[in-house]
């Protein structure tokens, strides 16, 4: 090249040209002295208004990128128009020590993999940025609510919180949950909260001793015509997933009466009981808790999630192709259920028929949170308990309690699908909201966290 600039500069135009085809024999396997070479062959090409040479230059100074790219390019080439770019031509004798331990298929070679390497590396950081913004962790949060809250300390872990209205007391079911989805040791708990008194409520499990493993999800609490109460409650043991159900006893603790077990019952969720031996449960995905592959499926948005319709020793899919099922509830008129997507960050309302409990999709109305639990208040509004955050949540909290999740409470119109958020927090105050039960006749939320050490109630009628 020097020798080339050197002929340019005294305007030997054919001498110039002689020394870039010399020059592109040993430099056209580099990206920069290849399209520098083309440049000054352009260069030479103008001056001499050889325009066949002009074209044939831009021509190749574009084809430059692919071929570096790829490592293609053909041993020998003079790279002047009067040549096909694509031959390979005889090494002159005095540059073949300089070109002796090139080969074009190893370069190639070489080139492709390290292609393969950067388009894996972007895509890869595409798919994560993906994952990152659809799992809300772009959101700002700012803590938001029109109220007060107090704590009710040593109610961990409170995945769902039920209630029964004639007696006003609410039943929250809970414990070590972090310890359960890692196959740890630990039990899950029943405690019972005073509706009118929360700050009574006692720390005394209700729980039998009975099943000895004992690892809940949601709940639900059926009062059947005699007048007894039934404790419904997703277990997942580690030997067998089921439903346990419990019997309230007059002196206000629970009895085990039995486990429903279906070979179609993996992951339960949450449940709504239709009656003694009729339910509906979600199947949030096909991974096991705390493991990879469930955080992938979630990242991946595979729609794995289900809702099992068990009816006595019957059990069938009613609904599939959900974003990670999550709580499930049924309208007040018995019509319609609606099912929460923690994922898909929607609830995804079903019709039902009263008479065979078929379920046929109707609707999804996304609500901007990954819905957890889901409970209708007597003001006809259904009240979300969501994750902002899901990353957060999935990564970090409920792995350990110093990186708390932010919590989130939303309400849902089901007559106009209109949403309100009515209750924010980064999570300092509550961490990881699992549920929101609403109580019309005080105007209170008791809001459970999925892996937190209290339960919140906060006091606001402008809130609700």
């Amino acid at each position: 090249m020097k020798a080339a600039r050197s002929a340019y500069a005294a305007r030997n135009w054919l001498s110039a040209f002689y020394h870039l085809e010399r020059a592109h024999i040993v430099g056209q396997r580099y990206f920069v002295s290849h399209m520098s070479t083309h440049w000054w062959m352009l260069k030479v090409a103008v001056h001499r208004t050889d325009w066949r040479e002009v074209r044939g230059q831009l021509m190749r100074m574009f084809a430059v990128v692919p071929g570096y790219v790829f490592g293609w390019v053909p041993k020998g080439n003079t790279g002047g128009a009067n040549v096909s770019p694509l031959r390979a031509m005889p090494i002159p004798d005095d540059l073949r020590e300089p070109l002796s331990g090139y080969s074009v298929a190893r370069d190639m070679a070489g080139r492709a993999a390290l292609l393969s390497v950067l388009v894996t590396l972007a895509w890869a950081g595409v798919f994560l940025r993906g994952v990152w913004g659809q799992a809300g962790e772009t959101r700002i949060i700012k803590a938001a609510f029109n109220g007060t809250c107090v704590r009710l300390d040593g109610l961990n872990g409170a995945e769902d919180i039920v209630s029964d209205q004639v007696q006003r007391v609410a039943y929250a079911v809970g414990g070590d949950r972090r310890s359960f989805r890692g196959g740890g040791p630990g039990r899950a708990k029943i405690w019972a909260i005073p509706l009118d008194e929360p700050a009574g409520a006692t720390r005394k499990d209700l729980a039998p001793p009975s099943p000895e493993t004992f690892k809940s999800f949601g709940a639900d609490l059926y009062p059947d015509p005699d007048g007894n109460h039934w404790l419904f409650v997703a277990n997942r043991a580690e030997a067998h997933h089921a439903i346990e159900v419990f019997r309230l006893k007059p002196e206000g603790t629970f009895e085990h009466v039995r486990s429903i077990t279906s070979p179609l019952l993996h992951n339960p969720n949450d449940l709504v009981v239709l009656g003694p031996d009729t339910l509906l449960v979600t199947l949030d995905k096909e991974a096991d808790a705390g493991t990879l592959a469930e955080i992938m499926e979630g990242a991946l948005e595979r729609p794995t999630g289900k809702v099992l319709l068990i009816s006595g020793k019957d059990s069938m899919i009613a609904a599939d192709g959900l974003l990670m099922a999550n709580g499930i509830t049924l309208s007040p008129d018995g019509k319609q259920v609606f099912v929460g997507e923690l994922v898909g960050q929607s609830v995804v309302v079903f019709d039902r028929d009263q008479r065979t409990n078929t379920l046929t999709r109707n609707r999804s109305i996304p609500v901007g949170t990954g819905v957890d639990n889901l409970t209708f208040a007597d003001n006809g509004l259904l009240y979300i308990a969501g994750h902002p955050k899901l990353l957060s949540l999935a990564l970090g909290y409920q792995r350990r309690e110093d990186q708390p999740s932010p919590s989130e409470v939303v309400s849902l119109d089901p007559d106009t699908d209109h949403i309100d958020r009515v209750f924010i927090d980064e999570g300092q105050q509550h961490a990881a909201s699992s549920v929101a039960l609403v109580d019309t006749v005080l105007d209170r939320i008791f809001i459970g966290s999925a892996f937190g050490p209290h339960v919140s109630v906060c006091d606001s009628e402008a809130a609700l």
